[in-house]
C-alpha cells in the first residue's frame, strides 16, 4: 500500500482495522467506531443515539477557523506541558488538586476567547 501524504482531510483511515488486528478490546474498537461516525457526520445537526442516552446536536462537529484551532491547540499543548511538569510524586493530594485546578481554571479562562477550546468544557 503506497500513499502520498498531503495536507487536508482524509477520506479513509485504517486505524480501527489495525486496532482490531492488534486485538484491542472490543469496547475500545466499538467506541472508536462511534467516535469516527460522530466526526464523519457533517450534517448540520448530527444526532448520536444509543440505548443509554440520546443527545441531539450536542455532539455536532463544531465549526472553527484554522487560526482559532491553532491557537487553541497551542494553548492545550501548553496546559498538558504544565500538567506533566507538576511534581505530583512530591505533592500531597491537596496540593496536587490545587495545582491541577489552578491549571484548569487558567485554561478555562483562556477558552473564553477560543471557540475551539470551549468545546472541551
Amino acid at each position: 500500500m503506497l500513499y502520498k501524504v498531503e495536507p487536508g482531510a482524509c477520506d479513509q483511515s485504517f486505524g480501527i482495522h489495525v486496532a482490531e488486528f492488534a486485538n484491542f478490546p472490543e469496547s475500545v474498537v466499538t467506541l472508536a467506531r462511534e467516535k469516527a461516525a460522530e466526526l464523519e457526520d457533517f450534517s448540520p445537526t448530527a444526532t448520536i443515539t444509543n440505548d443509554a442516552q440520546k443527545e441531539v446536536g450536542s455532539k455536532r462537529k463544531r465549526e472553527c477557523d484554522q487560526d482559532d484551532m491553532s491557537r487553541g491547540a497551542a494553548r492545550a499543548h501548553q496546559f498538558l506541558k504544565e500538567f506533566s511538569d507538576l511534581p505530583l510524586d512530591k505533592m500531597d493530594l491537596k496540593q496536587a488538586l490545587q495545582q491541577v485546578n489552578k491549571l484548569k481554571d487558567e485554561l478555562q479562562k483562556d477558552a473564553v476567547n477560543c471557540s475551539w477550546l470551549q468545546q472541551f468544557f
